[in-house]
């Protein structure tokens, strides 16, 4: 006699979403080998050392513009501002750079090198997030002292230029609020990455134990 087929439950959404619930809790079992670990620790330990130098170049070209500005410009409510921005950007980035520059000790092993590094980018990211709100009094003082219609009188910008009537009105502290809020979701986005990064090499490494 032939033999009976076992009953298949049947297609639905939840039987799918089951299956793959079940097969991504699997391929997050998967052990990582050592070598594996050490490979990615040197690839973090590289990216380290690129993102280092991005961040010492744009705080470089920052502080140049922001000084060339205090100096500059002679209104005092857009010098304070610009001199409190630049107060700020090396409290902020300062510590974080600092941070990047500890590579990973002689004695450190790979995973524990890697779930600090992950740890250290969220832990960075919420607290560069949380301080945001610190530009705000710069862009309030430019604000008073006419923002970027004294700049473009400071550099003699004509008068009939479609940039002079873009700059006299609202819109550039509008664009600049609505730059800060995306900038504090992408940094809220990048902890979690961080977070989730740093999980993988945690399961990766219990799957090996």
């Amino acid at each position: 006699m032939p033999e009976l087929e076992e009953p298949r439950e049947p297609d639905t959404p939840e039987t799918a979403w089951k299956s793959q619930t079940e097969e991504q809790e699997r391929s997050m079992q998967i052990a990582f080998t050592p070598e594996e670990l050490c490979t990615m620790a040197r690839s973090r330990e590289k990216l380290n050392a690129r993102v280092t130098r991005a961040i010492v170049a744009v705080t470089l070209a920052f502080t140049g513009v922001l000084l060339y500005n205090i100096h500059r410009l002679d209104q005092p409510w857009i010098r304070a501002g610009q001199a409190w921005m630049l107060g700020v950007i090396v409290y902020l980035f300062l510590p974080a750079l600092e941070r990047r520059v500890q590579l990973r000790g002689a004695g450190e092993p790979c995973a524990r090198f890697l779930e600090r590094q992950h740890e250290e980018r969220r832990c960075g990211y919420l607290w560069i997030r949380r301080r945001l709100f610190l530009f705000i009094p710069s862009m309030v003082a430019s604000w008073l002292g006419g923002g970027p219609m004294a700049a473009t009188w400071a550099r003699g910008l004509d008068l009939s230029s479609w940039l002079f009537h873009f700059l006299d009105g609202l819109w550039p502290f509008l664009i600049a609020g609505a730059a800060l809020v995306l900038v504090w979701f992408a940094f809220g986005k990048a902890a979690e990455k961080a977070a989730q990064d740093r999980e993988e090499v945690h399961r990766g490494i219990g799957a090996l134990e």
